[in-house]
């Protein structure tokens, strides 16, 4: 009686012509046909892994184990067309013999019905495990290589920036793209100065920054997209720094970086970042920070004014909370997500006060911090000595123990000499050639005006008091930046110009 038989075949590229799914099936009826062999059925999976897909996963194999149709035998070319992993291809074997059917391998010569072929077929298996592991192993390897180098080593490249040919040697490496960087510096700062996503998001739509290639190709849109925004101002290439994730096989975005082997710290190309990388991990934070319904998606079809978000805080709780932009009974107000306390309609009178108290005022801005010294790297050691210290509480293995307390000690050792460098934080105030009221009448857009109001108020906050029957003004406290300058500025007296005449 002729032996009835399936045929499967698996490929993960394509192009693989040596292995292609056409030879697979053709040396399969070809064995079949040698044999007498019916074949009653094929199964195909093509484009797929054996090393990250077992054969339970595969719409293929899930067919053929489902499949109505009796057959005595399943042939396939190789072994490792089956499975790369022992556990995954005894697995595999065990499920066919459930079903009364046996695995035959063209090129391995092995049939599974017999003693002979189940023990050869183990050993190759644990071979093909071995050589899936030591290519994957290889491939690591180099790409670490590469990336410590400096080089690109493929996939989408950040917007803002290029791979342009490595002026060291061969590859390429990453270099800022002098038509886009820009943008993304106009980003970056607008998000620093606390603008939200969207606000950024609208600014790149005002000044016909162009889309990423790939968001444009795949989407067909014709402006920026929210998440476009954030996953950019979250790219740890702002700071010159690379995204590493070995072993990462989710389709979540790892957030570990590429260190240096001795210090752990990341490791930093200058002549692509924009900003350190402590002002990068403050960008990040602040990000995260941003709870608001104001920041989300949905919030974007809100018709109430973001001039004043950011700047509203509840003054209900030991400490201050950001209140959210709404509305309450079609008007434009602020609420806590904590207590529920609201209040409507301050705007207003909060631009009253700011041009009777600032107005008149010449405009000072306070520049961003200056890390001295050997400071610039102190906030990144702590973060990483933090990390390191969470990683030695958690461990059980005296090996990584181990080298887990050398990494601490020589941060420590790097913290010590930087420190002896007598770094200083530096907040320089510049004095600009307006008034707040000047530069507030010439503001065109909500974040030139958000630009001035920043550099005059700190913040406001909001205590309960009465509602209803107009806005109660006693339960707003402004917090004012140099609030030594406040209040209109009286007019010199005769005397006084005729002294300063005499000067």
């Amino acid at each position: 009686m002729s032996r009835r038989c399936a045929i499967y075949a698996r490929i993960s590229i394509s192009s693989e012509e040596s292995v292609s799914i056409g030879r697979q099936i053709e040396s399969a009826q070809q064995y079949a046909a040698a044999r007498g062999w019916q074949v009653v059925a094929t199964f195909v999976d093509e484009g797929v892994s054996a090393s990250r897909n077992r054969p339970e996963d595969r719409a293929g194999w899930r067919a053929l184990m489902e499949s109505t149709e009796p057959f005595e035998a399943v042939i396939i070319w190789k072994l490792d067309r089956l499975a790369r992993r022992v556990l995954d291809f005894h697995l595999a074997n065990e499920a066919l013999k459930g079903r009364g059917a046996g695995l035959v391998a063209v090129e391995n010569a092995i049939d599974m019905a017999t003693p002979d072929g189940r023990l050869v077929a183990g050993v190759l298996a644990q071979f093909a495990e071995y050589e899936a592991e030591a290519i994957a192993a290889r491939v690591r390897a180099a790409r670490r290589h590469l990336l410590h180098a400096g080089r690109v080593v493929g996939g989408t490249v950040p917007y803002g920036w290029r791979s342009v040919p490595n002026p060291d040697g061969p590859g390429l490496v990453l270099a800022q793209d002098p038509d886009r960087i820009g943008y993304v510096r106009g980003a970056a700062e607008r998000a620093m100065r606390g603008g939200s996503i969207y606000s950024v998001v609208q600014w790149l739509d005002e000044v016909g920054a162009p889309l990423p290639r790939a968001s444009q190709a795949r989407r067909k849109r014709t402006g920026w997209h929210y998440g476009t925004v954030e996953r950019l101002l979250r790219s740890p290439t702002l700071a010159g720094m690379t995204a590493y994730n070995p072993g990462n096989t989710t389709k979540a975005r790892g957030a570990e970086l590429l260190r240096d082997p001795g210090t752990g710290l990341p490791v930093v190309d200058e002549s692509v970042a924009i900003m350190s990388p402590a002002e990068w991990r403050a960008l990040v934070k602040a990000l995260d920070d941003r709870d608001s319904a104001q920041t989300k998606p949905r919030a974007m079809r809100s018709k109430t004014s973001p001039l004043l978000s950011g700047l509203v805080w509840c003054g209900e709780h030991d400490e201050p909370v950001r209140m959210h932009r709404g509305t309450t009974q079609g008007r434009a107000s602020f609420y806590c997500p904590r207590c529920h306390q609201a209040i409507s309609n301050i705007e207003p009178y909060v631009l009253e006060q700011f041009l009777a108290l600032k107005g008149e005022h010449v405009r000072w801005s306070v520049v961003e911090e200056v890390l001295e010294g050997g400071a610039a790297e102190l906030p990144e050691i702590e973060h990483r000595l933090s990390e390191f210290g969470t990683a030695l509480q958690a461990t059980d293995d005296d090996e990584e123990a181990d080298q887990l307390t050398e990494q601490i000690a020589t941060l420590r050792r790097m913290r010590r000499k930087l420190r002896q460098e007598a770094p200083k934080v530096v907040h320089r105030p510049v004095r600009h050639t307006q008034t707040y009221g000047e530069d507030w009448a010439e503001a065109e857009s909500v974040e030139e005006q958000r630009a001035v109001l920043d550099d005059a108020l700190e913040s406001i906050t909001i205590r309960r008091g009465r509602v209803g029957r107009g806005l109660d003004t006693s339960r707003l406290t402004f917090q004012w930046r140099f609030p030594e300058q406040l209040g209109p500025i009286e007019s010199p007296d005769d005397q006084t110009l005729a002294a300063w005449a005499e000067e």
